[in-house]
């Protein structure tokens, strides 16, 4: 009995992993490859990156204007999501809200080192409607 209700909890898991792979259907924002650097995105964007081997990929961006980000990962809750800048990485769990400055350049790193299955991994970010002058923490 302890057998089936172990294999019934992996289908079961395999499964929800199953709806976090690719792109969420309908949605009209923009998407970059992590293997291009990103330069003046737009207000909302996602970057993608392909977790099917073991290791890390990194991305790049640079944005125009100070201001503040949200940042969330939109996949595999196994993958590890840092945002990395000259001197800091900074885990995200889920999702982070950070200030971010102009003309730096940041790195997004996904870690993989649970799996070599084909998934696309999703890295999201919204600019919000907040004063960056009097945000904390800037990164």
């Amino acid at each position: 009995m302890k057998s089936v209700v172990s294999f019934l909890a992996l289908i079961m898991l395999l499964f929800l992993s199953s709806c976090v792979k690719n792109r969420p259907e309908g949605e009209d924002v923009k998407v970059f490859s992590y293997t291009d650097p990103i330069v003046n995105p737009p207000d909302e964007f996602m970057v993608v990156f392909n977790t099917s081997w073991v290791g890390d990929r990194v991305a790049t961006v640079k944005f125009d204007s100070n201001a503040v980000w949200m940042i969330e990962k939109l996949g595999d809750g196994r993958i590890n999501l840092f945002m990395s800048n000259d001197s800091l990485n900074l885990p995200v769990t889920y999702a982070d809200t950070l200030g971010l400055r102009s003309g730096k350049v940041y790195r997004i790193i996904v870690n993989n080192v649970y799996t070599s299955e084909f998934n696309n991994f999703f890295v999201g970010f919204e600019k919000l409607d907040i004063a960056y002058e009097g945000f904390e923490p800037k990164f």
